[in-house]
């Protein structure tokens, strides 16, 4: 009788288990859709730009190497940095003003990011779904996103007033300079 309740009551332990794998299930679509995320790429970039995190970070430093560069004399030093500091200053035009993969930028937040996903019953989170059947739920979570990076409201305003804009073509970008 006592290996029947232990039995009993670890079956109960894994039904129990996996009700809240079904209630998480359940918020994942009331008919059973495979809920998608996805994000605005540019939100991403405005957010993590201004809070100073990633390519930003780097950036800071690099500039400093810069300036001990350009005092120290090393000229060549000076302009591979220089060089170095306008190609990430075109690479982040092109993140935060066009449709453009922002991967790095979520590095920083990437553990945050997964933990979101579960949250909201994800399967995925993309920047983007080209198709989703009838079976997909797609659901932005643009906004979920900014939160990761502690934004400011100065951040989240200057997001909504950037997402109200079209993002800029890749040949109007490619034209952009890096000195913007």
């Amino acid at each position: 009788m006592r290996s029947r309740s232990l039995g009993l009551a670890a079956t109960l332990a894994v039904l129990a288990g996996l009700g809240s794998t079904a209630q998480a299930a359940g918020r994942a679509g009331a008919q059973g859709k495979v809920r998608i995320g996805v994000y605005d790429n540019r939100a991403v970039a405005v957010a993590c730009a201004m809070a100073g995190m990633g390519p930003v970070k780097a950036m800071k430093a690099r500039m400093a190497e810069y300036e001990a560069a350009k005092k120290a004399g090393n000229t060549a030093r000076a302009n591979e940095l220089e060089t170095w500091g306008k190609n990430q200053q075109r690479l982040m035009h092109f993140q935060g003003f066009g449709h453009v993969p922002v991967g790095d930028l979520l590095e920083p937040i990437k553990a945050q990011l997964a933990q979101l996903a579960r949250v909201k019953g994800l399967a995925a989170i993309a920047m983007e779904c080209d198709f989703a059947g009838p079976n997909v739920e797609v659901v932005d979570v643009t906004d979920a996103i900014v939160e990761l990076y502690k934004p400011t409201d100065r951040t989240r305003k200057v997001v909504a007033e950037m997402r109200a804009v079209k993002p800029l073509s890749l040949l109007e970008l490619a034209d952009m300079p890096a000195e913007k």
